[in-house]
């Protein structure tokens, strides 16, 4: 296993790109970290549209086949809080289309998008987070030689959380240490929602929104210096997380 501590003044994971309200996750997700880890690792994530493999009828890169599959847990440190959810409202240009929108006509916007609307953006500030990591030694080896600057593996840009504009101020390996894990929850039978309840998304399928997995997770009350079987969660592979979320719901 490999501990690792996060430390960053800004992060957004959001659940959707699109429409006028982008919300984002309470916490950094498991895809997230996944992506984070791996490119610390050197190893590329995104198969792009000039690559064999990929399927040609998306104008946008997609998940490469074949990546490493592991598990990883979440936590807040001992002492530490939530994230702070903060707002940013934004303006967005873009030409309108069908005969009902409401932009103003293309000729008197001399050149220039004829349609603007009012784009909210939520973002994460203050974000203290822990990350276990169980894999392969290998793959553990390369994270640790990444984490160093060492290593032959090629990695690109720098390391962020969720949107490229929000690096990172730390990233180390730690040893193990208390934390409040997130494990899977289930809020809707009834009982109220634990305190940070928040959507986690655990795998994105890039072609295929169908194919991308989340689930509701929460932080333990208690801290403890081992994070529990319910918060390993299997990442890179949906159908070992499926199996996996079936055998650790609640009830």
């Amino acid at each position: 296993m490999i501990w690792l501590s996060i430390e960053a003044p800004f992060a957004a994971c959001r659940p959707m790109m699109a429409g006028w309200y982008r919300p984002t996750a309470g916490f950094p997700t498991h895809t997230a970290l996944y992506g984070l880890i791996l490119n610390v690792a050197g190893v590329e994530t995104r198969l792009g549209e000039h690559e064999p493999g990929h399927p040609g009828n998306i104008p946008a890169s997609v998940t490469r086949p074949g990546l490493p599959r592991f598990r990883l847990a979440l936590g807040i440190p001992d002492g530490g809080d939530l994230p702070r959810v903060g707002t940013v409202f934004q303006q967005l240009h873009n030409y309108s289309v069908g005969s009902g929108n409401a932009g103003i006509r293309p000729e008197h916007a001399l050149g220039r998008k004829n349609n603007i609307a009012p784009v909210r953006r939520e973002f994460l500030s203050d974000v203290r987070a822990l990350a276990v990591v169980q894999a392969e030694e290998e793959l553990l080896g390369r994270i640790r030689r990444g984490l160093r600057g060492e290593g032959n593996e090629r990695r690109y840009g720098l390391p962020f959380l969720g949107d490229n504009n929000f690096t990172l101020d730390r990233l180390e390996e730690v040893e193990p240490c208390a934390g409040r894990w997130f494990s899977l929850t289930d809020a809707g039978r009834g009982e109220r929602p634990r305190a940070g309840t928040t959507r986690l998304t655990t795998f994105i399928d890039r072609s295929m929104p169908t194919g991308t997995r989340s689930a509701l997770f929460s932080p333990s009350e208690e801290p403890s210096t081992t994070p529990p079987d319910s918060a390993l969660v299997p990442v890179g592979d949906p159908s070992a997380f499926d199996g996996w979320a079936r055998r650790h719901l609640p009830g």
